[in-house]
């Protein structure tokens, strides 16, 4: 099966499970319980008395991926769908300067990475325990690309001061926690965990510091959505930025 026929059978399977929920109104009394910097973004971003996102189609005008910290940037076509009630996350992935195409998934529990040359040769292929973890923090540093995840149960959060606020999320048999931060205007800025893992090679995993940086937003409609992010390793020699993208727009509720 060819990646773009798996990612759109994974996504059609998300979609008729999320057939189950009803999408709720953001409220004041809905999001009571969320600490303040949340509720000031969802505020200010103009999420309030709008559907509550199940699900989103986030498209990306551009997106590059560097494969190693001394690699240079390769430009992707990237397509992605997320899944909020069940979590989940599948994104195909497909390299303009080679004919490789792969397929990230998370859900339930589980994580994949597959990777193929002319849909046919096997490139990569890991779904190890250290992958799945590492997919459900990738879907957790979106939350606040989707703002339906906020309200789950399965999240927990905690406010650190007026500008940060540490989320821990259980899915699946894995927990992981992270510190959302924002700047004055209310709007999210980062997202720091240290419990993502690092390909070492040869299935070697090593958890390190890890970031997801927003550098700007733009309107859609009348929602305030990210556009230009940014993926940060924080390795003991330096830096070392692997993907970076300008999102076109977000589907809300497909």
């Amino acid at each position: 099966m060819s990646m773009k026929k798996r990612y759109i059978k994974d996504k059609n399977e998300l979609l008729e499970r999320n057939k189950g929920f009803t999408a709720e109104i953001f409220t004041e009394e809905l999001i009571k319980n969320l600490p303040e910097p949340l509720k000031k973004y969802l505020r200010v971003c103009g999420y309030m008395n709008t559907p509550v996102p199940i699900n989103a189609n986030v498209y990306w005008t551009e997106s590059w991926l560097k494969m190693s910290p001394n690699k240079d940037w390769v430009r992707l076509e990237t397509t992605q769908f997320n899944s909020v009630k069940p979590i989940g996350r599948v994104a195909l992935m497909r390299f303009s300067s080679m004919p490789v195409a792969a397929r990230d998934l998370y859900r339930d529990g589980y994580g994949e990475m597959n990777g193929k040359l002319f849909n046919l040769f096997k490139v990569v292929f890991d779904n190890s325990k250290e992958i799945a973890q590492s997919a459900l923090i990738t879907a957790f540093c979106e939350f606040m690309f989707i703002p339906g995840y906020l309200l789950l149960d399965s999240v927990k959060w905690e406010q650190i001061d007026e500008y940060s606020v540490r989320g821990t999320l259980a899915d699946g048999g894995i927990e992981v926690s992270g510190i959302f931060y924002f700047n004055q205007e209310g709007v999210f800025t980062r997202f720091e965990t240290n419990d993502r893992y690092y390909s070492m090679g040869k299935n070697t995993y090593k958890k390190m510091k890890f970031s997801a940086i927003v550098e700007s937003y733009k309107m859609q409609q009348n929602i305030k959505i990210s556009e230009k992010v940014k993926i940060v390793w924080h390795l003991p020699e330096g830096d070392y930025e692997y993907y970076k993208g300008i999102v076109d727009r977000i589907e809300f509720n497909g």
